[in-house]
C-alpha cells in the first residue's frame, strides 16, 4: 500500500467515511498539549519542593523535639574555635564548612557530620558536640551544596554530595597525614555518606554512621509524592517527569542518587540507624540498605522515634549504640591512646 493511500484511509476510514473531523483532531491536540503542560507544571512544582535548597525554618525550634537541635546550633555558632573553611567542587562551586579543632594539638581523629534536607551544617551541632566534648575529636560540619553558605541552586540528593565529601576528606588527609576519619550523616546527609562509602576512599576513613537514609532519591520522591493530597498523575509517571526536569535544571540524573546501589561496593564499616515511626523516610528502607551493604555492618532500631529523632527520643541509647559500634570497628576513633594495627 502506498504512503498516499495509507494517509487517505486514515482520514476517511476503510469504508470511505470520515472517522474524525479536523476540528475534533485539533481539540485532541490541544487537550494532549494541556495534559502535557499540566504534568510539566506539576513536575516543576515537585522539583521545587524536593530539590530547591531552602534554609532552616526556625518557627519550630521551641518544640520539644527540636530543642536539642537548637542547643546544638547554638553550640556550633558560638564556639570560640569555630572557623570557616572552603573547598571548590568538581563543577566549580565554592563550598563552605565549619571546622572546630580538637583542644589537643596532637589529635588526629576527625568526625565529619553531614546535615539533611532543607537545613545547613549548624543542625549537626548536636552530633558534633558529642564527638568533640566526649571524645576530643576535631569536627567538620560542611554545608552541602546549595545550603548554608555553600554555592549551588539544587540539592545533590547524596549523589553530587558524595563527590563533595570526598573533596572534604582529601582536604583533611592532605593537611594531616595521620588522620583517621568518621562520617556521620542524617537523612539526605546519611544518603550522602552511604554514596561516599561506595567509592574507593583513602585509608583514613574508618567508619560511617547513617541515620535515616533513603534507599534512593527516586524511591524517596515516590514515597513523598504518594502522600501528597490531590495527586492526579500516577506516581511512576510523575517521578519520571521529575527526573526529566532534574536532568535539565539540576544537570544530573536523580536515578544515580542511589545509596542502596552504592553500599554494594562499600568496604567502610557502617552503622545503620532508623526510627520505626519515621513518617518521612519509610522505615522499611533501612533493612534493604543493610542487606545490600557489602561492608562490616550493624543496625540499630529506635522504637517510637520519628525522622532523625532517635538521638532526641533516646540520647543515651543512641550514643551507646554509636560508641559501642565504633569501639568494635576501630577503637582509636574514640580513644587516642588505643591504636590497633
Amino acid at each position: 500500500m502506498s504512503d498516499k493511500k495509507e494517509k487517505e484511509e486514515y482520514r476517511t476510514g476503510t469504508q470511505g467515511k470520515k472517522t474524525m473531523s479536523h476540528p475534533f483532531l485539533t481539540a485532541l491536540g490541544f487537550g494532549a498539549a494541556g495534559a502535557g503542560g499540566a504534568l510539566l507544571g506539576a513536575a516543576n512544582y515537585f522539583y521545587d519542593c524536593a530539590m530547591k535548597p531552602m534554609p532552616h525554618d526556625p518557627s519550630h525550634d521551641s518544640d520539644p523535639g527540636e530543642r536539642p537541635y537548637r542547643a546544638g546550633r547554638d553550640w556550633m555558632n558560638s564556639h570560640v574555635l569555630r572557623r570557616d573553611v572552603w573547598i571548590t567542587s568538581h563543577d566549580g562551586l565554592r563550598l563552605h564548612g565549619n571546622l572546630i579543632p580538637s583542644g589537643d594539638p596532637a589529635c588526629h581523629r576527625y568526625a565529619i557530620c553531614v546535615h539533611g534536607w532543607h537545613d545547613s551544617a549548624e543542625s549537626m551541632g548536636l552530633y558534633a558536640r558529642h564527638y568533640y566534648e566526649d571524645h576530643g575529636m576535631t569536627v567538620l560540619l560542611p554545608d552541602l551544596r546549595g545550603f548554608g553558605e555553600s554555592e549551588g541552586n539544587c540539592a545533590g540528593m547524596g549523589y553530587e554530595d558524595a563527590r563533595d565529601l570526598i573533596r572534604w576528606i582529601r582536604r583533611i588527609t592532605e593537611t594531616d597525614a595521620e588522620a583517621v576519619i568518621l562520617l556521620h550523616g542524617i537523612s539526605m546527609g546519611a544518603a550522602a555518606v552511604l554514596q561516599t562509602t561506595g567509592n574507593r576512599l583513602p585509608h583514613a576513613v574508618r567508619a560511617a554512621v547513617a541515620d535515616s537514609s533513603y534507599t534512593s532519591a527516586v524511591e524517596e520522591f515516590r514515597a513523598v509524592y504518594q502522600k501528597m493530597p490531590g495527586s492526579f498523575v500516577p506516581s511512576d509517571v510523575m517521578i519520571q517527569a521529575v527526573r526529566a526536569v532534574a536532568l535539565v535544571r539540576a544537570g544530573y540524573d536523580i536515578d544515580k542518587a542511589s545509596p542502596v546501589s552504592a553500599v554494594t561496593h562499600s568496604t567502610t564499616p557502617t552503622l545503620f540507624i532508623q526510627g520505626d515511626s519515621d513518617d518521612f523516610v519509610p522505615p522499611g528502607m533501612m533493612p534493604r540498605l543493610f542487606e545490600a551493604a557489602s561492608c562490616p555492618k550493624e543496625c540499630a532500631w529506635f522504637a517510637g522515634a520519628g525522622h532523625v529523632a532517635s538521638v532526641v527520643t533516646d540520647p543515651q541509647g543512641y550514643w551507646k549504640q554509636v560508641d559501642h559500634f565504633l569501639d568494635r570497628v576501630y577503637p582509636f576513633l574514640l580513644h587516642q591512646n588505643i591504636r590497633p594495627e
